[in-house]
């Protein structure tokens, strides 16, 4: 028996999987794909035998996409034995069954045939190894809490929910298993959790790191670029920042993207600039990334915020001067293709049913090192590319190995500055996040970002808890009973906005206020919110507005808000976590001097000793370390 093959024996395929696989095989067949994919111990597809997903969806996009390959995800795996899952439930081996195999290729096709891009085809797969790597069930066996157990593994993102969950619809709207419906139950993430500071940001991991972000713009904006090819980059990285569109967007950017709007005013007739009015504002055009298929796409526009008009100007008009000369090549070159394999020479058809050119790109590249400006005669041989993803990644330092290079390692200046780096798409989340912090409404931003719910720009929403607030206004049967710049006004404002809205005191607050009016539910707040409050180990006096456990508890860890109580059960909390911490000081002690960790982790519990002994001899009510810290600040803040 191979080491992949099952321990336990598992029924026959059902007829309508059995057709599914057929059909789905055929459809690869047609288009000249080998159903076979051969791969090597670890599950990848050996050279020459991989798909090419093109061909499955006619696209044309510059470089091969292909399946992934079928190897387990080890991680993962490891994670459900970590949780106590036994062996026996688990495939074993390093790659997938190869009736699972047939089953990713044939949701691939799936996928590609419905006109998706071979991104989102390689995420579907993605989903499905990862399912199948914590199931060793066939496909038509499949179950609903095979789905509901893989994703208890891991606290995973709304949108790797959201691909799992597709494998679970495409399996129950072709019958595949025979325990349909297998589909995960869609469960979205709270976006109102109570954050641990006022300053935390939500789900603030998605926005750009501070240092990387400073350095990234003075490089794009202040160093001279040392080629042709790197300042193209430093131009999509200018419009990147200054606009927040997807970076792919701004790869494809056409040249004439500039479109200036002139404005009367309705009532002079006049140029509104002429009483006191914008006259001219700037809309940039550009195709969208997530509505346009393969080989098709679609116009959208974005007005570009006056404060960045010049910018985003001057970037577009110093790309033009740089490629002028390589689009005339390229426009000679298109005339006699098959002469010119090398260079980019593609065609796509808008929605609106007008072909356009790589010629007619914003940016165009070099296949080899070239000076910026461009000052030799070009060759009409030369090499005309368009600027490539992973270049850009590589530039931003998410490429790694391969000798790769990026700006900060070449261009930085700053402390560390060679290991920084940067997700591209956080940049759309800072620019989303800096309007709400600006008060623009909700609407305008969807628009903005061509979004077809409101909902959707929420989910690029990463403003602090203080920032939220700062545009919350109080009725004013508040004003009578809530002191302003006090912490009940704070609460107020958290429940009145929805923030606090699920907890013990804004669902109260509803009741009051549904049953007894205004005034009474703002005076039961007054009386609830008063900034103290109890812990195991004594009292805190930070305001009720933010978790009394911003330090997981570590009250005694020499914090500005730890008060002693005197209570008989928070003094024999503090006793035993005192010989808690005489235990591991001891523990830490007798390990050999050359132990990595060792004087660290003697120094920390002795620390600790000295904050709990401060409370167990302190007086009731005294506040133990007044110039202590302020564990509710909060992290180092990205607008700060």
């Amino acid at each position: 028996m191979k080491a992949n093959e099952l321990t336990t024996a598992q029924p026959t395929a059902s007829t309508a999987y059995i057709k599914y696989i057929a059909d789905k095989r055929k459809k690869a067949e047609i288009v000249g794909l080998t159903w076979k994919i051969s791969i090597d111990e670890e599950g990848n597809a050996i050279d020459g035998t991989n798909w090419d997903l093109r061909r499955l969806n006619g696209s044309h996009q510059r470089y091969t996409a292909g399946t992934g390959g079928f190897g387990i995800d080890n991680d993962l795996r490891c994670d459900a034995i970590a949780a106590g899952w036994s062996i026996a439930r688990l495939p074993i081996g390093a790659s997938l069954s190869p009736e699972v195999q047939d089953f990713i290729k044939a949701i691939i096709v799936e996928q590609c045939r419905r006109g998706r891009s071979a991104d989102s085809a390689q995420i579907l797969a993605m989903a499905c190894r990862r399912l199948f790597s914590t199931t060793n069930r066939m496909p038509w066996d499949l179950r609903g809490e095979d789905f509901d157990a893989m994703i208890s593994l891991r606290d995973w993102s709304d949108k790797a929910k959201r691909d799992i969950g597709m494998v679970g619809k495409y399996i129950d709207e072709n019958l595949l298993s025979r325990h349909c419906p297998v589909r995960p139950a869609s469960r979205k993430r709270d976006r109102s959790p109570l954050l641990e500071s006022l300053g935390a940001r939500l789900s603030g991991e998605k926005l750009p790191d501070q240092d990387a972000l400073f350095e990234l713009t003075r490089i794009a904006f202040q160093e001279d670029p040392v080629s042709h090819n790197d300042a193209m980059r430093f131009f999509i990285l200018r419009i990147v920042i200054m606009t927040g569109l997807r970076i792919e967007e701004v790869v494809t950017l056409p040249k004439d993207c500039l479109l200036w709007h002139n404005h009367l005013d309705h009532v002079t007739g006049l140029p509104a600039g002429e009483v006191g009015g914008v006259g001219r504002s700037l809309r940039l055009r550009y195709f969208a990334g997530k509505r346009s298929a393969p080989g098709l796409l679609v116009e959208e526009f974005q007005w570009v915020p006056a404060a960045f008009e010049k910018l985003v100007v001057r970037a577009v008009e110093l790309a033009i001067s740089a490629t002028d000369s390589l689009r005339a090549v390229l426009l000679t070159q298109m005339k006699q293709p098959h002469r010119h394999p090398t260079s980019d020479i593609r065609s796509f058809l808008t929605a609106s049913g007008h072909s356009v050119t790589t010629a007619e790109r914003l940016f165009l590249t070099v296949g080899e090192v070239a000076p910026y400006p461009l000052s030799d005669l070009l060759s009409s041989d030369v090499q005309i590319k368009t600027p490539t993803l992973p270049r850009l990644y590589n530039a931003l330092g998410r490429s790694r190995g391969s000798g790769s290079v990026s700006f900060f390692k070449k261009y930085g200046r700053a402390e560390g500055a060679e290991k920084m780096s940067l997700k591209p798409h956080s940049l759309r989340h800072l620019m989303n996040t800096e309007l709400f912090r600006q008060n623009v409404p909700d609407t305008a931003i969807t628009h903005q970002f061509g979004r077809k719910t409101v909902a959707q720009s929420y989910e690029y929403d990463h403003r602090s808890l203080a920032e939220r607030l700062r545009f919350v206004s109080l009725p004013q049967a508040a004003s009578a009973v809530i002191a302003a710049g006090s912490p009940q006004e704070l609460v107020a404002k958290m429940v009145v906005s929805g923030v606090a809205a699920k907890s013990h005191i804004g669902r109260s607050f509803k009741t009051i206020q549904v049953e007894h009016g205004d005034s009474a539910a703002f005076r039961y707040l007054a009386a609830n919110s008063d900034g103290f409050h109890v812990t195991p180990y004594g009292f805190c006096t930070t305001s009720f507005a933010v978790n009394p456990c911003a330090r997981h508890l570590k009250c005694f860890d020499n914090c500005k808000h730890f008060a002693a109580s005197g209570n008989t059960e928070h003094v024999a909390t503090l006793r035993q976590l005192k010989a808690n911490l005489i235990a591991m000081r001891e523990a830490a002690a007798e390990r050999p001097l050359y132990t990595t960790g060792r004087k660290n982790q003697i120094s920390h519990a002795e620390r600790l000793i000295a904050g709990v002994s401060a409370a167990l001899d302190a007086q009731p009510s005294q506040i133990l370390f007044p110039d202590g810290a302020d564990h509710a600040a909060g992290p180092k803040d990205l607008f700060s």
